[in-house]
Parts: structure tokens; sequence; C-alpha cells
């Protein structure tokens, strides 16, 4: 019997396109074959009606094709992705491509290639200490139901291995485990502490996959009972069939959200997928995010302790150095130095963090004091000296530093401001017996050089860590005794409203990385404003009083969590007609429920030659804003293509 069939594509349209089935046998979540436009596309169906039960005649194209005999998305997936193409405004179409491999979205049909799950004989058994076992005992009770537990443990308190202990417990039960990391380079030490307990080798998914394994590892999740997965935010989305645990490392980590066109949070959707399959889902961290202590303080989150470390050693010693003293060359300080010297001659690692990478973060022309700024974006241009180039670090733009428009009769290019190649230099000259490793983006670039970096930290071959927050992410290098934070000054006066919630985190992120075994580490905090109110706190009573008095203030403004907020971000070549569009928007707000602020510039200006700039809107009700912001995609649809246009829902930054 013919039916009328829905399909969509990965197309940035809110509409999905109507066919015609003639006899095969469609299903929702099946991939098609159809005519669209004057090509040919794969597209994926969403609903399927019969058409006896319409009255009108359709006079509709037929489906060329049925690829797939049996949907390729799970009723869970389909449910995931409408909630996601409805709550972040967001094409359905595109949803559902992105939470397809790229073979899906390009082959035909689907490779005969599988993956085998490899089972190790391992007799060795994880023993808990009382802090750990007090927990474990609790979760296990609800472990068929679906809770948000938060496991608030110190650095180093040993929350892998209570994660171990319970996706143990879960593969024991036939049941599917999603363990999610920030970043790809802790995948692989994440892999080999669950390899050292468990029976089941984990399988891992995340960017730097080939499709073929993608594919594989998303096949795999869907006919395999016994499976653990160690990924990155993009696992979120794997088809599981009985999925018993989800574990959300690090959750307070900014990775997690996706920044670039489906902007989605994988924690906030990895909770609603506990929901769906009614399991527990663990948070956990050393510093939570405001959400999430916000959520424990309204008893929709259960949270657990760990409040001493792994191995009994105790909290590092945090030292305030004044820079304005203390002048700093190169970016270190004689303090620093001085420690440095004390901790190495002690054959004891060092680990120095700064969170800008390249030579300098800017150049300036000595001469008329111009600072060089890219030609695409007007950010500051960071010069390289491993290279010779100069490069913007939002929109990628190189350029050597003879290409540089000349800004006066006589220009002189000066770095200015330090970045890690700068403070790789400077420590070489310092101490050329010692071997140094720069963990940066810049350094870091490949699978290779990721797992060259991860073999000699552990093998014990590097003495001196320089990094940015690639190096603070979860990694436990061994013998650590001082870690050096060269500048924390921009994060002590973020404008942003998150940015002192980041600053706290990788304040006591950092500190955890110090002294983690038998002895207790030591961190030299450089600052020029040795007294402002987060070192303070920090230094005095830790990250949670700090949030607690932080929360306060976000209250008393409004801000997330007690609201919610969306970014509407405008686009084009003519800044004024971009705000002349914001601001229509903004007068259509007739609810006194509804905020809006702007129009005012993007964080980024300008990239690629167009200008951004945005609108805040926010509200108390969630259901309320999705409603505002609705109306506002009609009448933003209806403008030219010249103007270019999104939306963030819960942004990270303003």
């Amino acid at each position: 019997m013919p039916e009328l069939v829905k399909v969509v594509f990965d197309i940035p349209v809110n509409d999905s396109f109507e066919y015609i089935s003639d006899g095969a046998k469609a299903k929702i979540g099946s991939r098609v074959r159809v005519s669209f436009g004057n090509s040919t596309r794969i597209g994926v169906i969403i609903d399927v009606i019969a058409l006896e039960s319409k009255l009108k005649k359709y006079k509709l194209k037929k489906i060329d094709e049925v690829i797939d005999e049996e949907p390729i998305l799970t009723k869970e997936i389909f449910k995931t992705c409408k909630w996601a193409a409805s709550y972040y405004h967001y094409p359905i179409g595109q949803v559902i491509f992105s939470a397809m491999t790229p073979l899906h979205r390009k082959q035909r049909r689907e490779p005969t290639n599988t993956i085998e799950i490899q089972h190790d004989e391992n007799d060795k058994q994880l023993t808990l200490n009382l802090s750990q076992k007090k927990i474990y005992n609790s979760l296990i009770k609800d472990k068929e139901n679906f809770k948000v537990n938060v496991i608030r443990g110190v650095t180093g308190s040993g929350k892998t291995e209570l994660y171990v202990k319970l996706a143990e417990r879960c593969i024991e039960g036939n049941s599917q485990v999603l363990v999610m990391v920030p970043e790809i380079n802790l995948i692989p030490q994440t892999i080999e502490r669950f390899k050292k307990y468990l029976s089941i080798v984990p399988l891992q998914y995340h960017s730097n996959l080939t499709p073929i394994q993608k594919y594989k590892v998303w096949k795999a999740c869907s006919i395999e009972e016994q499976i653990i997965i160690i990924g990155t935010r993009s696992s979120i989305f794997l088809p599981f069939k009985k999925l018993g645990l989800i574990i959300i490392d690090e959750e307070h980590d900014s990775s997690y959200k996706q920044t670039e066109m489906f902007k989605y949070n994988a924690r906030d959707i990895g909770i609603l997928r506990g929901k769906n399959f009614k399991c527990p889902v663990i948070l956990g961290s050393a510093t939570p995010s405001f959400e999430t202590i916000h959520n424990i303080n309204i008893n929709k989150y259960q949270e657990y302790r760990l409040e001493k470390r792994y191995y009994k050693s105790k909290r590092p010693m945090i030292t305030i150095v004044d820079s304005s003293i203390d002048r700093p060359s190169e970016g270190l300080t004689n303090t620093l130095i001085d420690s440095m010297k004390v901790e190495l001659e002690r054959d004891r690692k060092v680990i120095l963090f700064l969170g800008r990478r390249g030579f300098s973060n800017s150049v300036i022309c000595s001469s008329c004091k111009t600072i060089v700024k890219c030609i695409r974006c007007e950010n500051n241009m960071t010069y390289h000296k491993n290279i010779e180039k100069l490069i913007c670090h939002k929109c990628d733009f190189k350029q050597n530093l003879e290409q540089v428009k000349k800004c006066c009769d006589n220009p002189v290019l000066t770095p200015l401001g330090i970045g890690t190649q700068r403070v790789e230099n400077k420590i070489k000259d310092l101490f050329p017996n010692k071997t140094v490793m720069r963990v940066d983006s810049d350094n870091i670039t490949s699978k290779k050089d990721l797992e060259n970096f991860i073999e000699k930290a552990n093998e014990n071959k590097i003495d001196i860590f320089i990094g940015t927050q690639m190096i603070v992410k979860g990694h436990d290098f061994k013998d650590i005794s001082l870690v050096g934070v060269i500048n924390i000054d921009a994060g002590l006066h973020s404008t942003d409203f998150r940015g002192l919630e980041k600053t706290a985190q990788l304040i006591t992120q950092v500190s955890g990385r110090s002294g983690r075994r038998n002895e207790q580490g030591n961190v030299l905090i450089q600052t020029h404003n040795p007294n402002h109110n987060i070192l303070k706190t920090i230094l005095k009573d830790g990250y949670e009083q700090f949030s607690h008095i932080a929360l306060e203030q976000r209250k008393n403004a409004n801000l997330p969590p007690y609201s919610h907020i969306g970014l509407v971000v405008l686009s084009s070549s003519n800044m004024n007609y971009s705000k002349s569009i914001l601001n229509k928007l903004k007068e259509m707000n007739r609810n006194k429920s509804i905020f809006v602020y702007g129009p005012a510039q993007s964080k980024v200006p300008k990239k690629n030659n167009r200008y951004n700039c945005q609108l805040l809107i926010g509200s108390n009700s969630s259901k309320l804003l999705s409603e505002h912001i609705s109306k506002f995609e009609i009448y933003l649809s209806s403008l030219n293509k010249k103007i270019r246009w999104h939306i963030d829902i819960d942004p990270l930054e303003l």
C-alpha cells in the first residue's frame, strides 16, 4: 500500500519533505535515496503516514530506494535527536545526520565490516578504600533506575577506580557502559586503567578515527550487549542497545560543549539519554560546574564526596608570587626559577602552565605602537617563532612577517606578551641538561605526537612540562612536585560571567597535578593581583566556598543557573544592518518575563571579513525562552541570504 513518507536531509532547513513510497517498506529511522531538486540525495525518514487516511491527492515524487531494511536510527536515538533539535533550535535533519557516522551520511549501504570485542583473561582485582566502598554500595542500590549522581572528588582521590568498579558490575549484568572524557588525549590512559582490571577491552570513539573505524564502533553499540565505550562528546549519539551506565568525567569541562554548527552540550544530552534508558548517570569532577552545584542544592542531583587523595598524600601548598615586585623575565619570576632548581635537583618533575600558545600573544610596532591585527577578523595576531609566522587563533589566518602591512615609515615589529614557545626557549636556556616537553595544540598535532608524549611521560623521561589547558586535564604524571602558573591575571579580570568560575576551576585543577603520591607538592601562582578576592577565597576556603559566594552573585544578577539564556548571532558585511535586524527582534518582545540585552559586538566581532553582532535573550522559564526564540527564527528565516545567523542555547561565553 502506498504511503506518505516525510524525509529530512543534512541541510539548514527546519522542514521535512514529502515523498511517496510505492510498496517499499519505509520505516522511521531508515535512510532513503530520493530526487531532491536537480540532484539525488540521501535522506532519513522521520514519519510514515498511510495515504488512505488522507483526503488530499498528493502529486509527489516517489522514493527511489529504501537503503536500510531495518532503521539505522533506534527509537531512542530518534527521540534524543528530536529533543535536541527542539531545545537547541537546530534543524532536525542536521541533528540526525550529526548522530550518524560519515559512512552513513555518504555511502548508500552499510559495510559488512564489524568489530570484534576483545576479552582479556584478567585476574587482577580492584580493591576500593572505605570511602570508595561506601559510595559504590550506595550507587549500586539504584543501578536500574535513572538518577544523576555527582562524585565530587579532589584531584587524585580515585574517581577512576570507582568508575571501573561500577562499569565492571554493569558489564556483569549484560549492560553497556559509556564513559566520556573531555579530550582525545585522555582516552589512551583511561582505556589502560579500565583494561587493567576488566575482562572486556573498551572501545574508543572520537573525531580522529577514520570513517570505517567510527562505523565499526557504531555498529558494535547496536548489536553487542557487553561493551564499554570511552569517547569524547560525539560518542553521546552512539546507538546503544542496552545502556546501563553513563559516566561523564570532568563534567565541568567546556570541551563537552560543541561550539560550531550544531551547538549542543554532550553532558546535558547524556543526562537525557540516561533518563531514556532508565539508567544512572555519573558526573565526576573535583570542581563541579555551577549548574551541577545548583542541581545538588535543589536536590535534583545526588552528591557523593571523595575528600582524601587515593595515595593519602597531602594537598599541595599554594604560594602567590607578586609579579609586580618579583618581575618576570620571559614569563618567569626569580621565585619560580629558584623553586624549579630545588625540585629538579631532587630529581622531581615540574609543570609550567600558561593559557596561551605560540611565542607571543601579540606583535607591536615599537615605532608607532600599533598592534598587528588579523586582516580578516581584527583579532591580535600571535607570533609563532618556530615557523616564523603570525597566526590568528580565532580564524586561523596565517601570514609571514614580511607580509604585514606597513603601519609607519619605520616599522619595527616586536613580540609582546608570553606564549608557551617563548617560555620553552627560556627554560631550555636555564636548564640545558633537562628534558623539556611543550604540550599544546601546536606541538601535539597527531595521534603519533600524543602517543609519543604519553609514552615519554609514563616512562618518566620528561623533567619539565610546559603547556596550556591540555596539560592539566586529567593526566596523572609521576613525581610532579612543583606546578607553576605563569600568569593567572587574564582569568581574574575576564568580562565573561563564567570567567571567574573557569579561573577557580583552573587553579584547583592545576594545583591537583602536584604531589599526587607520597609527598606534599607545591604550587606557585604568578599574578599582579595577589590580593584578588578569588585568590584569597580559594587559598583560605577552597573551591567550594568560592562557588557558594559566586552562586549568590549569579542569583542576584539573575544569571545561569538561575535563568536560561540564548544568543542570537548575526553575521553580515554591514555591522549597522545586522544591528538594525537585532533591534527589530528586541522590539518584538512584549513579555516582561523575557529579558533582552543588546545588540552588541560578538566576542569575535569580525571573522572572514564579516561583522558579527549578537542579542542576549533570557528567561527564568526554559519553555518560555524556547517559544520566544522560535518567533525570532520565523522572522530571521524570512530575511535575504546575505544575513547569516545562528542560535546558541546555554552559551559558554557571551
